[in-house]
């Protein structure tokens, strides 16, 4: 789905009856066309009598004075029509529509398009385009690191962090000119920006009206233990700062925006906490904007073509209502470098790293994926759902706190102008302090593990065997030969008696088992991904082995701690261990040989007896 600007409106901008009326009496009074004494025009010559003559004119007066031109990039050249610094992309029919409506307009104006017509392919014909005069040092006007523009029917909002500027097109820079699409064929009212406040913009009660700034101070509300909807100012910040973030067309920060619900349900997509309303709606409405349905987007699938409907004039792209197999790693090269938008037909669209459009995202699940690859590419803004228990406990659509819908046919230019005053103070907010917060909450973090494992009852059975074994060794399974203390410690079994109706293989489980202990700060064999074995019985069985513990293992132990009394005692039992060194003192002679005979190949665990008098023989020998 695509929004894009109102071709209507770029059409009338240009169209304008004054503009055109001043244009049509230069071209009256100095005719390309042949009249007779009384001025009324003659048929046209042809070409062996005279018929360049008039083209050339044509082309050489009327045409630029009327604003066609080319417009050279540095590359290539590209036709347009040029109007007090406004300017859109021409082809021929348009030149054609535009020439027709202008001389309608002029007196014989029809007579001299009937001309026109009998050799239509010399004043409309593609190559009409070529003969543009090309203007030379003219550049649209653009967004900077510290500036963003933001573009209505009456002028230009320079925004930059501690000023707004409000200006007419025609009091731009001369070297500069804006694309006609960037336009929102709005009013815009400057008195409503005019003295920006930061604290009353985040307080969340800017007063009557500002309907869509009272929709996001509405998400940022939770309900608390009394049952009242308390506004959170960091989530407010947080979302502020992404909004202005995503309307800044110049990439500060390589970041894909994402608006989560806060009460995440495991198995369930509740939705309807108007997410949508700001991702999609808003900002269609304030950016030429693409939806892409993120639901598409998924783990083994082709996602070559989500971009098919992205177009060069496309400034932001709405991942809409994404799916628990969400592949965010999808994205990655798309966030942080150039961005290929391939045409399911053929052909695409290719852009530059800092010229692409920028990316939000709406999703009902936790966004799945660890490490900094996701975490540097991601600002999430967890939202409330003030809306969807109104709408669902108390029957009250969003319409009954708005008095109306959002950006519906019925909104009046007030609220427009609201909007857009909400838009550019956003703007300023982000450019003054940048992305504000983002990092994903305690809870988000907990409800994006249990959707990572399967399920809230897993995530707590290994979450007790954790904590159960704290500072012992665990076992992934029982084996022959185990005493009765090590099949307590065997996580397969562990998992089976507490969660029967779980069927995860053993590889799987000990993935989720670093998963719970990374979540809840515990470390396996110190946080090293090596997997340590253990032999047991007769048939001498091996099975993987961890050490549970709270802190990390020195870089130069391979399953040890780093305390030296530890570096000796850490292959028998911890607790005959942790006695140990309790009673040990400082001063202990050196005691840093690595043991002769590896406990593991006992096939019983020791007694505190045998501790002791095993860590006595280490200790005396030398």
């Amino acid at each position: 789905m695509t929004f894009t600007r109102n071709k209507k409106a770029i059409r009338k901008y240009f169209m304008d009856l004054e503009f055109v009326g001043t244009v049509n009496a230069e071209v009256f009074n100095d005719p390309f066309w042949l009249v007779d004494g009384d001025g009324i025009p003659l048929p046209f010559p042809t070409p062996e009598k005279g018929l360049d003559h008039l083209v050339n004119k044509y082309l050489q007066q009327v045409l630029p004075s009327y604003g066609f031109c080319s417009y050279f990039d540095g590359i290539s050249y590209t036709p347009i029509h040029l109007k007090d610094g406004v300017a859109v992309e021409v082809d021929e029919k348009y030149i054609q529509h535009f020439i027709s409506f202008a001389f309608r307009l002029m007196p014989f104006g029809n007579e001299i398009l009937d001309n026109m017509s009998h050799v239509a392919g010399r004043f409309y014909g593609k190559r009409v385009l070529d003969t543009l005069r090309p203007v030379v040092d003219l550049d649209p006007l653009k967004d900077s690191r510290s500036t963003a523009y933001r573009f209505y029917s009456n002028g230009v909002v320079c925004v930059k962090a501690d000023s707004v500027v409000f200006k007419k097109y025609s009091d731009i820079p001369s070297d500069s000119f804006v694309w006609a699409d960037k336009i929102n064929f709005r009013k815009f009212d400057p008195l409503l920006v005019e003295n920006f406040n930061k604290e009353e913009f985040l307080s969340g009660e800017i007063g009557v009206g500002h309907e869509f700034y009272k929709w996001c101070v509405n998400l940022c509300k939770s309900r608390n233990d009394d049952g009242e909807w308390v506004f959170d100012n960091k989530k407010f910040r947080s979302l502020a700062s992404g909004f202005g973030y995503l309307l800044h067309q110049y990439w500060n920060e390589y970041k894909c925006v994402i608006l989560v619900d806060e009460n995440l349900q495991e198995g369930e997509a509740n939705g309807r906490t108007g997410k949508s309303v700001v991702l999609m709606d808003a900002l269609s409405h304030a950016l030429s904007t693409v939806v892409v349905d993120a639901g598409e987007i998924k783990k083994g699938k082709d996602n070559k073509f989500m971009f098919h409907f992205v177009e060069p004039s496309t400034q932001y792209i709405s991942l809409d209502d994404s799916r628990e197999d969400f592949e965010f790693s999808a994205l990655f090269s798309k966030i942080t470098g150039p961005l290929q938008a391939q045409k399911k037909y053929g052909g695409f669209h290719q852009f530059s790293k800092d010229e692409k459009p920028k990316m939000g995202l709406s999703t009902n699940h936790a966004v799945i994926g660890d490490g900094s690859s996701y975490t540097d590419r991601q600002h999430i803004v967890e939202v409330g759902e003030f809306y969807r228990w109104h709408k669902m406990e108390k029957l009250q659509d969003p319409s009954k706190f708005h008095g109306g819908w959002l950006f519906d046919d019925e909104w009046s230019d007030r609220n427009w102008q609201e909007f857009d005053s909400f838009c550019v103070n956003s703007l300023r907010y982000y450019l003054s302090y940048g992305l504000v917060g983002g990092k994903p909450s305690d809870n988000y973090q907990l409800k994006k593990l249990i959707q990572t494992v399967g399920s809230n009852e897993l995530v707590d059975t290994l979450h007790r065997f954790l904590k159960e074994n704290e500072d012992k060794t665990v076992y992934s399974k029982a084996v022959d030969g185990m005493s009765s203390d090590e099949l307590s410690r065997c996580m397969l079994e562990y998992v089976e008696e507490h969660c029967p109706d779980e069927n995860l293989s053993k590889k799987q489980l000990t993935i989720n088992l670093r998963q719970v202990a990374l979540h809840f700060g515990f470390y396996l064999n110190g946080g090293r991904k090596d997997r340590k074995q253990v032999r047991f019985g007769p048939l001498n069985v091996g099975v993987n082995s961890y050490l549970i513990s709270r802190s990390m293992f020195s870089s130069s132990s391979d399953t040890t701690v780093s305390n030296p009394i530890k570096k000796v005692l850490a292959v028998v039992e911890n607790d005959p261990v942790d006695k140990l060194e309790k009673a040990v003192k400082e001063d202990t002679p050196k005691l840093l040989e690595k043991p002769s005979r590896p406990v593991a190949s006992t096939s019983k665990s020791m007694s505190d007896e045998e501790a002791y008098a095993y860590f006595e023989e280490l200790a005396s020998s030398d």
